[in-house]
């Protein structure tokens, strides 16, 4: 399992801002959200598509009184309201919106366009099966480390042999990213410190003291 905290690499915001793509930009309208206001639900009506211009979103499966982090949507990254996902955001944050047909239009116009869709729904897929992967044959600690580790590998600033990874993530979000309660996230990160892995170094930020020996303490 290798849950990352964004379904794609690839940032649409950059990509609509070069040279060809213009007429694309036009057709999406601009939209803001607060802290905590819900973009979408599985009851919404709505159907559309919609990219992040700034900020952070959240996407979350929800029953009952649980909820389960799926990912985070930051700046490029690109999604749709015809989900049985909720997506909240976790600051206030700006949006461009689109119809699905009039989306699908360009997407059809835009061969080059419809190759990079291609790619971004294949990453969106794989994270899914690698969480689903991680969940039935992973225990919570090896999930919480593994997450660690791409996140370090992902957006980490080597110093040394230890990287520095700012999450921006409470123990609450982790732990509805990787699957488990908070109280045990918070009883693993400081058993990770203890045994010398890990320091905290500020809220939400973290530096793993050695990569390579960390990544060997996933297998123990």
């Amino acid at each position: 399992m290798t849950t990352k905290m964004r379904l794609s690499n690839i940032n649409i915001v950059n990509l609509l801002d070069t040279p060809g793509y213009e007429a694309i930009q036009t057709h999406f309208s601009k939209k803001s959200v607060v802290k905590n206001e819900m973009v979408c639900s599985p009851l919404d009506d709505t159907n559309s598509v919609f990219i992040v211009s700034s900020g952070r979103l959240r996407v979350f499966l929800s029953f009952d009184d649980k909820e389960f982090t799926l990912a985070f949507l930051e700046q490029g990254d690109i999604f749709s309201t015809h989900t049985r996902a909720f997506v909240q955001a976790m600051e206030t944050s700006s949006i461009m919106t689109t119809g699905v047909k009039k989306f699908q239009k360009d997407v059809g116009e835009h061969p080059e366009f419809a190759l990079i869709m291609v790619k971004v729904l294949g990453e969106v897929l794989q994270n899914s099966f690698n969480i689903i992967e991680g969940l039935v044959f992973m225990d919570s600690r090896m999930r919480l480390t593994e997450f660690l580790i791409t996140a370090a590998e992902d957006k980490g600033i080597k110093d040394g042999e230890g990287v520095t990874i700012e999450l921006g993530l409470n123990v609450e979000d982790i732990s509805q990213l990787v699957g488990t309660s908070r109280q045990t996230i918070s009883v693993m990160l400081n058993k990770l410190t203890r045994d010398g892995y890990l320091r905290r170094v500020k809220k939400g930020t973290y530096h793993i003291l050695d990569l390579d020996l960390f990544k060997k303490s996933v297998n123990r």
